[in-house]
């Protein structure tokens, strides 16, 4: 008995599936997406055809992530955490005083961090020890054992990587989980 499973697709022969694989991505920066699409019979012989069509990308332009929004109780506490401790630089060009609440921009890359001393509406208890399982932000980094060796000496708690690789997880003065990966 054959049995067949068709996609909505039209399904490529193998010499055209070969050809659309070789098409070059429009760039490294943003590799084409595509969505797969399967038709399987049995009988005799079973084969398996896919047919590849690239996804719709959206049209208004993402370029990469400008900046992280972080709320904090304290605006000079969390600037000893992230600029003194972490080392991150105040964006000068960046507005202060054309919010209604006071906050700093910080250069992490070329993208940012805006602090925002703001309520928190997230509850501070029962969130998880380990960041990686808790909203957080994610900061590359060329070594994590320095910055472990920082942490450690101004009493910050952390926890490694669950899956071994080079990462570091801790919180700031207001809970906010932060992960530093090594790259």
């Amino acid at each position: 008995m054959a049995t067949r499973c068709v996609a909505s697709l039209p399904l490529l022969s193998a010499s055209s599936a070969a050809a659309a694989r070789a098409q070059p991505t429009p760039s490294a920066a943003a590799p084409r997406r595509f969505r797969t699409h399967l038709l399987v019979a049995t009988g005799g012989e079973q084969q398996l055809i896919t047919a590849q069509e690239p996804a719709q990308e959206p049209d208004y332009g993402v370029v990469s992530l400008h900046h992280v929004g972080i709320l904090c109780e304290n605006l000079e506490r969390s600037m000893a955490f992230y600029k003194d401790l972490l080392g991150l630089k105040v964006n000068p060009a960046r507005p202060t005083d054309k919010l209604p609440y006071r906050g700093a921009w910080l250069w992490v890359g070329s993208e940012m961090i805006h602090l925002m001393e703001l309520p928190n509406p997230d509850p501070l208890r029962g969130r998880p020890e380990h960041g990686g399982r808790d909203r957080h932000t994610c900061i590359a980094i060329k070594d994590v054992l320095k910055l472990k060796e920082i942490f450690d000496k101004a009493g910050i708690s952390y926890t490694l990587s669950k899956s071994g690789r080079p990462a570091i997880f801790a919180r700031d003065p207001d809970g906010n989980a932060l992960e530093f990966t090594q790259v």
